[in-house]
């Protein structure tokens, strides 16, 4: 082997790590998972979500919004890991909770189990940038998820949400 091929050989094996090192410090997407029970009373509340974010900038901000009404979750703390289930019938303590408007609420309660809802989660990084939904979005309505049982997922891509078995979420990064 030549001494070029063989500096061009090293720089290339080391190529892969140092993608890997710089692109672990950004937020790069991520999924939600809204849980689907598979039983009629989930026709008349919103699901626990379950969020799964690439890269170091935790959730900051859930936006759940209709045609005509929304909501916005907004951290109360940093949540440590690459994982966390948000009750969004209950979210706690953990979030702030006004309407689009920005007034403060504290029920979130669908209109209607037809009624489509859009949730968009958002890191703490994005907040600064205005970007919005960065982490992932998902479509549903809550009739789907008294339909089905298993977990509608929703990435940072878009589209339609897929339905998975709640053992499969997360996928990967």
């Amino acid at each position: 082997m030549s001494v070029l091929d063989r500096a061009t050989f090293r720089r290339l094996v080391l190529l892969p790590p140092a993608c890997l090192l710089l692109t672990s410090c950004m937020a790069d997407g991520g999924a939600v998972g809204a849980v689907a029970t598979g039983h009629f009373s989930a026709r008349h509340q919103f699901p626990v979500v379950m969020i799964s974010w690439c890269g170091d900038s935790p959730p900051a901000q859930i936006d759940l919004t209709a045609e005509d009404h929304g909501w916005r979750l907004s951290t109360t703390r940093d949540f440590p890991g690459h994982e966390l289930e948000v009750d969004l019938a209950a979210p706690g303590e953990d979030w702030n909770i006004t309407d689009t408007d920005g007034a403060a609420t504290y029920r979130v309660v669908p209109a209607s189990p037809d009624t489509e809802y859009t949730l968009g989660v958002t890191s703490a990084a994005a907040l600064d940038s205005d970007t919005e939904h960065d982490i992932a979005a998902l479509s549903f309505d809550t009739e789907l998820l008294a339909a089905d049982d298993g977990v509608y997922v929703g990435t940072d891509e878009g589209g339609e949400g897929t339905l998975m078995r709640a053992g499969e979420f997360p996928p990967e990064c």
